[in-house]
């Protein structure tokens, strides 16, 4: 069992070379699900992987890091699913020690083990461990930079503050939301330091560090016109604002589950207190806490995803080892400990969903592992009948059917690169596929023969250029228990 008794510091919970092993052996065996577990890629994944076939310094909606991670992976092992997925798991592998280093290095032995066990148990890194997304290398580059900040402090090198910027502009080409990192850190520094942790020239080599490696993509962004920027201010819209306190208590209830029931609750238990101890404590929560009001109130206004608030996390881990080490409160020790099992128990759940594909023994209304299953059954036959009638073209409906089809159908040979196309009634576009495989901007030939994959059998015909369509066939997959993805496939043919 695990103890977080406050003996001596050779006493704790376990020796460092069992947490080490443990992290491994759950990094191996995570690594092992992403082989044999049935799920398909998710909507983002299939566009990141489409974007890896073409690296770059910047894309649509992101900067270029996962593009450049699955690009590596896929490089080395093949276009697999799991090839796709592999640095998930050995990235927060890489986190945790990371954290282990960071809290040790600044609150001692005990407190760099809990942090370590604490990270790598929590659903978050415990499910996003199993997926490909941003949030992944922006976590590790997140905890690179706060490692550096400390280091900075202790060492007042000018290499510590330059190594701190560079990872943080490694984690604003990994996800936009690394700004929130630099805007914090620079409040932090008004309210709280004013220079006697970290000095103004070290806190401007960091700042400008920063700034030169997320160089390249803030050209890219200037050289397409900011359309990272357009469409971020689209989606804002906030002429659309709902004010609505049931996304607020959605979003809290969330974090329960991204974080961990019982250590969500001993962080917001502790938070409070930690700006009023001394920089490091108190920077800590200046990176943790505004994050999460700041997607409470979006949760508010519109709308929030329950990971948008995850760098929020790594603070948090970070403050909780400390709380469980310097403070001398039993039921707050007893807490971690409690909060640590049951992460553990999550975990576990989690491993065992990812492996076999489904929930069981839990019996959800609507099974959300519905929605990445059937794509590649169903690519077989669009192959099929792509071949065997003469056409040149896929066109889709919308986006979550044309990223997971694109992959499957280019996964082996890449022969459907470039003829799969989106049909939209956007006038702006709304996202990748729309800028830059959008059907209505596309160049075709008299009588060339397109494929149009639907959901439904009434076809809609605003396709202008076409002077015949007719139906060919359904195609049809058994997904989940009493549910099956099916598509009506038409033909047509260019004036």
């Amino acid at each position: 069992m695990l103890s977080l008794s406050n003996t001596n510091e050779n006493s704790i919970i376990v020796s460092p070379h069992v947490v080490f092993l443990a992290l491994v052996f759950i990094t191996l065996i995570r690594i092992y699900t992403l082989f044999v577990s049935p799920i398909e890629l998710s909507v983002d994944e299939a566009q990141y992987w489409h974007w890896s076939q073409n690296l770059d310094f910047g894309y649509f909606t992101k900067p270029p890091f996962i593009a450049w991670t699955i690009g590596l992976s896929t490089k080395l092992f093949g276009n697999e699913e799991w090839a796709v997925r592999l640095f998930s798991p050995i990235i927060h592998f890489f986190i945790s020690i990371i954290l282990w280093i960071t809290t040790q290095f600044a609150f001692g032995y005990k407190a760099g083990r809990i942090a370590a066990l604490l990270w790598i148990f929590t659903p978050a890194a415990s499910l996003g461990s199993f997926i490909i997304s941003t949030d992944t290398p922006l976590l590790l580059f997140w905890s690179l930079a706060l490692l550096f900040i400390f280091k900075t402090f202790k060492d007042d090198s000018y290499i510590s503050a330059s190594l701190a910027g560079t990872t943080l502009g490694l984690a604003f080409l990994s996800k936009y939301a690394a700004l929130y990192f630099i805007v914090l850190l620079i409040l932090w520094w008004v309210i709280y330091d004013k220079g006697k942790a970290l000095t103004l020239k070290k806190l401007l080599v960091c700042l400008i560090s920063s700034f030169v490696v997320a160089t390249p993509n803030l050209y890219w962004n200037y050289s397409n016109d900011f359309v990272t920027a357009s469409h971020t201010v689209s989606n804002a819209n906030l002429s659309k604002i709902i004010m609505n306190y049931a996304n607020v208590i959605d979003f809290l209830s969330s974090q329960l589950l991204v974080f961990g029931p019982i250590i969500f609750l001993l962080y917001l238990f502790i938070i409070f207190n930690s700006f009023f101890k001394d920089q490091k404590l108190s920077l800590l929560g200046m990176l943790s806490l505004p994050i999460i009001v700041l997607i409470i109130v979006q949760s508010f206004l519109k709308i929030a995803n329950p990971n948008w608030a995850v760098t929020a996390y790594i603070s948090a881990t970070l403050l909780i080892s400390a709380y469980a080490i310097i403070q001398k409160h039993r039921v707050l020790r007893q807490l971690t400990k409690f909060g640590l099992i049951i992460n553990f128990a999550l975990s576990l759940l989690i491993l065992k969903i990812t492996l076999t594909g489904n929930f069981y023994p839990i019996d959800l209304k609507s099974d959300p592992l519905r929605k990445n299953l059937g794509f590649e059954i169903l690519s077989t036959e669009i192959k099929k009948t792509f071949y065997n009638n003469g056409i040149s073209k896929l066109v889709f409906i919308n986006r979550g059917e044309i990223t997971r089809f694109n992959y499957y159908l280019n996964k082996t040979d890449n022969k459907f690169k470039n003829k799969i196309f989106l049909k939209t009634k956007s006038i702006t576009p709304g996202n990748f596929y729309e800028l830059n495989f959008n059907y209505d901007k596309t160049i075709h030939k008299r009588n060339e023969k397109i494929m149009i994959i639907r959901r439904d059998l009434n076809f809609e015909n605003d396709f202008a250029n076409l002077k015949e369509v007719k139906f060919m066939q359904k195609i049809s997959t058994n997904t989940i228990k009493n549910h099956k993805r099916t598509y009506y496939i038409f033909e047509g043919k260019i004036k």
